[in-house]
């Protein structure tokens, strides 16, 4: 029934500033009093070429005179270069006003110039500190489990997990932080390899088994390894356990379908049925169970569900986890099918040691299991 999977090496590899002048810089150009007529229609015509091609402001450039002392500085050289072009003919007074503007241009040059090399100085002592942020933590600050992972002779099988696979589960247990990812990142890659191989074959067999499933491509059966910590108390950044669902919604897994949870200590397990069913569909499952409880008995007991679940049928075999104490609302509590009313979630699940899960075989036992259940998972989607 099963093919075998072919296992592959894994591989791992602020704007602008115009250059011209402005008409109000053009304007405060210190007039010369002693100039010829001829000097001051060759200023003029030289100021008329710089004014030209200046483009008209925009509605920003008053924001970019304050975008930082570099740009400032690179603004007030532009203007001293306007203003040796418009007066060079007046060598005399151009010295004054070089001298006058030169030291100051000088001190800013300066200034940036050690802002920079300082920049400079917090950029690179920052990547040293990641730098030795990332040496410290090595395989010497990775902690030990205590977990023995089985290694049965001729693992890893094609139809089962790798050992190395609960190795790692196992390992990010107890590092469950970053820097333990980002050092064990090609075990993690090859873990999730792993998975995501088995549930390829796994999606196959169950779509055989239950035409109703969706088959997609494995990937997308498998959920993300971070976890949703907006409401969580447990600060952990990922899950402890790898996991896939095969439904007709696939993941999302809004109808009653197939779960498989892959974590070390004998805690792996497939799930079969409906978690916690929304408000309309609780009263539809109710409902139903009023009029034809009967058939909800008859699927939990089939001679295939009692020797998956070593004799045990019927409501012994339901997750009881959520089960009301008492009856639900308006249900009376001497009501003859009081027993199935009372659960909240109808799911059936099954665990599988750590020995098992490595072993040859495993998906011919997981898929036992979901054989056995489709009976059940057939009656919960035609009362939702």
């Amino acid at each position: 029934m099963v093919s075998a999977r072919k296992r592959k090496q894994v591989s791992y590899n602020q704007s602008d500033d115009s250059d011209f002048m402005s008409d109000d810089q053009v304007r405060s150009t210190p007039a010369k009093s002693k100039k010829s007529t001829a000097h001051k229609k060759g200023s003029s015509k030289r100021a008329k070429r710089v004014k030209s091609p200046s483009p008209s402001p925009s509605p920003s450039s008053e924001d970019d005179s304050d975008s930082g002392s570099d740009f400032q500085e690179e603004q007030d050289r532009d203007e001293d270069d306007q203003e040796e072009k418009v007066v060079d003919d007046d060598e005399s007074d151009d010295k004054e006003e070089e001298a006058k503007k030169r030291p100051k241009t000088k001190a800013k040059a300066k200034a940036t110039k050690n802002s920079k090399k300082n920049t400079q100085k917090s950029d690179s002592s920052e990547d040293e500190q990641e730098n030795s942020d990332d040496e410290v933590f090595n395989e010497n600050n990775v902690k030990k489990h205590k977990l023995v992972i089985p290694r049965p002779k001729g693992s890893p099988f094609a139809d089962a997990i790798s050992p190395d696979t609960l190795e790692f589960l196992a390992e990010l247990a107890v590092n469950n932080d970053r820097d333990f990812m980002r050092l064990k990142a090609k075990e993690w890659t090859a873990a999730k390899k792993d998975f995501t191989d088995l549930c390829g074959l796994l999606m196959t067999e169950v779509h055989q088994a239950d035409p109703t499933t969706r088959v997609e491509e494995a990937k997308h059966a498998v959920y993300r390894q971070n976890r949703d910590l907006r409401f969580s108390n447990d600060k952990s950044p990922y899950k402890r356990n790898l996991s896939a669902s095969f439904s007709r919604t696939g993941r999302k897994f809004a109808d009653a379908g197939y779960h498989i949870s892959i974590k070390p200590n004998n805690e792996s397990m497939v799930g079969i049925g409906m978690w916690q069913p929304d408000a309309t569909r609780l009263a539809n499952m109710r409902a139903s169970i009023i009029r034809h409880g009967d058939l909800m008995r008859e699927a939990l007991s089939t001679d295939a569900l009692k020797e998956v679940f070593d004799g045990k049928y019927g409501t012994a075999i339901l997750s009881d986890e959520d089960k009301l104490k008492v009856a639900p609302k308006n249900i009376a509590k001497d009501h003859p099918e009081i027993e199935l009313l009372r659960y909240r979630s109808f799911a059936i699940v099954k665990r599988f040691t750590d020995e098992e899960v490595v072993s040859e075989g495993f998906l011919d036992k997981v898929m036992d299991v979901i054989e056995a259940s489709v009976p059940f998972v057939a009656v919960v989607n035609s009362w939702i």
